[in-house]
């Protein structure tokens, strides 16, 4: 889903989907505080443009802390698109960063701590940059699945008769589409509006790749343009706008696909031949080839500035992509099975149950122990959580900040292998060929 800015025009589709246009003097603050004085602030309003045009009676005379609570039972989507527009008080309230701040602290208590947590200076930063709104509404969405009452969870298991190893839950303006690739070669793709039925909710199966996928990725996170890569040496690129599988092209590697990141017109790959590489989808050619592990890479992340990667020589690399040259290389303890790079960090996490946090320098900020006493297969991570699938055959879903707080933990029946988490709906893939969902049935 693709982020907004502070302050933006929001409108909704029949599909009740959240599109919107950015204004950028929106974004001008005071000095970025974190949480640290947010009550202070909202005591204040009453010296604010705010108050100062209140109608003398009505819900607008009331104490703005009162106010601020009322609105923290309604859902964002409700905020942005109704009661935003009821009056010129309510489009200033609903525009101001401390009412977000506020509910953002509500998404981070920990029931342990009665202060709650706090993310750092720099991730509160990056979330008043892509929208304080959108920030919450992902979070509460993710904090949704806590509550195992109204948690429901659905299991495909006639679509795959291999092992599942990667799954992927798309953003679709038209749908909500999901796709995993097994080791039976094929690629299934979900219709999740439909999930009640299986039959109904698989819409499409692919065979096209020889080999076990491994690897499936969107361009940008948003495109209708996704990329798979196989056992095969093949990366097919299909076109999913209308929720089949129509492939646009394919490139022969010469050697396994381990893993992707597909960046716009830039396809990123690691490969069994201990090699990265970036295909520019434009040209049609490989742009590079980094050799800078010693085994087989399997897992990739990027920036604008470096491309991290991972491989069974238990090595974190690091490579300036200014500069042309490796930049940092690091020896784990144990192999670094998944990283994800969401601005401002890099998150790994491992064969050794931890989940780490880097800043882009490579420096070591936090270092967390999920509990996991068996290796980490995959994580997920972006703005509205952090999810860890073991091989334990347990799935935990962590809130997304770098000290992070256990939400929820799921226990399959089979070891986890795969996981992807995104707009309220988790995925988890199976070694015994099942494709597994949850979704708050109360969620709006």
């Amino acid at each position: 889903m693709n982020f907004i800015c502070l302050g933006m025009d929001v409108a909704y589709s029949k599909d009740d989907e959240m599109e919107f246009s950015s204004d950028e003097s929106d974004l001008e603050q005071e000095d970025d505080t974190g949480f640290e004085g947010v009550s202070r602030k909202a005591s204040q309003w009453s010296q604010s443009s705010i108050n100062r045009s209140l109608n003398s009676t009505g819900i607008h005379n009331l104490p703005p802390e009162l106010i601020f609570e009322i609105l923290g039972y309604i859902n964002v989507k409700t905020l942005m698109s109704v009661v935003r527009f009821v009056s010129r008080y309510f489009s200033d309230l609903l525009n101001s960063p401390e009412f977000w701040e506020m509910r953002l602290a509500g998404c981070l208590t920990c029931p342990d701590d009665l202060d709650g947590l706090k993310v750092s200076d720099s991730e509160l930063q990056q979330m008043h940059l892509v929208g304080l709104p959108q920030a919450v509404y992902e979070m509460e969405s993710a904090k949704s699945l806590q509550h195992n009452s109204s948690v429901k969870k659905y299991t495909m298991s006639t679509n795959h008769y291999g092992d599942v190893h990667c799954v992927k839950i798309l953003s679709n303006p038209a749908k909500q589409i999901a796709v995993s690739g097994s080791r039976d070669k094929t690629i299934c793709v979900y219709d999740l509006d439909c999930i009640d039925s299986q039959e109904k909710c698989i819409i499409n199966t692919n065979t096209d790749h020889n080999g076990w996928i491994w690897t499936l990725d969107q361009e940008d996170g948003q495109s209708s343009k996704i990329a798979s890569g196989s056992w095969d040496s093949y990366i097919h690129f299909y076109d999913i706008g209308r929720g089949g599988l129509e492939k646009i092209s394919d490139l022969s590697v010469h050697s396994a696909i381990l893993c992707t990141r597909f960046e716009k017109n830039c396809l990123l790959y690691g490969t069994y031949s201990k090699f990265v590489a970036g295909y520019d989808t434009r040209s049609g050619n490989v742009a590079f080839k980094l050799k800078n592990h010693t085994k087989p890479v399997l897992s990739v992340a990027a920036s604008p500035n470096y491309i991290w990667s991972s491989g069974e020589d238990n090595a974190l690399v690091c490579h300036d992509r200014r500069m042309n040259k490796l930049f940092k290389r690091m020896r784990m303890e144990r192999i670094s099975s998944s990283i994800k790079f969401i601005e401002p960090y890099l998150w790994v996490a491992g064969y050794d149950g931890f989940i780490k946090c880097f800043n882009q320098d490579m420096k070591t900020l936090k270092k967390y122990d999920t509990g996991h006493r068996q290796p980490i297969m995959d994580m997920s991570h972006n703005m509205g959580a952090t999810v860890t699938a073991c091989k334990d055959g347990v799935v935990k879903l962590f809130s997304p900040n770098i000290s992070p707080v256990l939400w929820n933990s799921f226990t399959l029946d089979n070891s986890a292998s795969c996981v992807d988490y995104k707009d309220g709906t988790l995925m988890v893939g199976c070694c015994a060929s099942s494709v597994l969902f949850w979704k708050n049935v109360n969620l709006e």
